[in-house]
């Protein structure tokens, strides 16, 4: 007997069972069909690389995510959230959604985007003891003398040097906890724009600043 007869007396049979199947199969494919699509999810920020704390985030450093919505965790950072520029409160893994207790709180943060926190010494210790967070303060720094003083004599200065006017004092750090640094003065953080905070910072190690604080 050859093989295409014993195939054709098998399936003759077996008509049956070999109908059932194929009905199951064709009522499959319908159920697939008439199924719903699952929802398109919901789009997350997520890291495109392992991220540093140590580094302000880049836009190349993000990516966006589909992840069904109870995937999603709370806090989770969606498109137009990216924390461009902004600092992380610890180490990121790629892929890692991003949420916002991973974003650490600058401490100007409120101040304007072009203002960063700045150590400020005040030469007069006194002068600065009723300065609390929330004030706003000028800042003034005497210049060098213009020129050599006969002997005996107190060199020659010109004007006082406006270094920044109305700045929001951010912080009033402890002397206890370092905030005077082991010399003389009080240490003061101020809110500042970028432009001030190199002028502040370089008179602060020369010691010579001076504030008024306004009401």
């Amino acid at each position: 007997m050859t093989l295409r007869r014993r195939t054709a007396l098998a399936l003759a049979r077996h008509r049956g069972a070999v109908g059932t199947l194929c009905a199951a199969v064709a009522l499959s494919g319908a159920v697939l069909l008439l199924r719903p699509a699952p929802e398109g999810g919901t789009e997350v920020v997520a890291a495109a690389r392992d991220l540093s704390p140590l580094d302000p985030v880049a836009a190349a450093d993000l990516e966006v995510r589909t992840l069904p919505a109870d995937a999603v965790p709370d806090g989770a950072l969606r498109p137009g959230e990216e924390p461009v520029d902004g600092a992380l409160t610890g180490p990121v893994r790629r892929g890692e959604v991003l949420t916002d207790a991973r974003l650490a709180d600058p401490p100007a943060a409120g101040y304007g985007p072009d203002t960063a926190a700045v150590p400020v010494r005040v030469a007069d210790a006194q002068a600065a003891a009723p300065v609390a967070p929330g004030d706003r303060v000028d800042l003034v720094a005497a210049p060098p003398a213009l020129s050599e003083a006969p002997p005996g004599a107190a060199p020659e200065a010109g004007p006082p040097v406006v270094l920044a006017q109305d700045r929001p004092v951010v912080a009033v750090p402890d002397p206890q906890d370092g905030g005077a640094g082991g010399v003389g003065g009080a240490v003061i953080v101020v809110a500042a724009e970028r432009g001030e905070a190199a002028a502040l910072a370089a008179a602060s190690v020369r010691g010579g600043i001076a504030l008024t604080i306004r009401v």
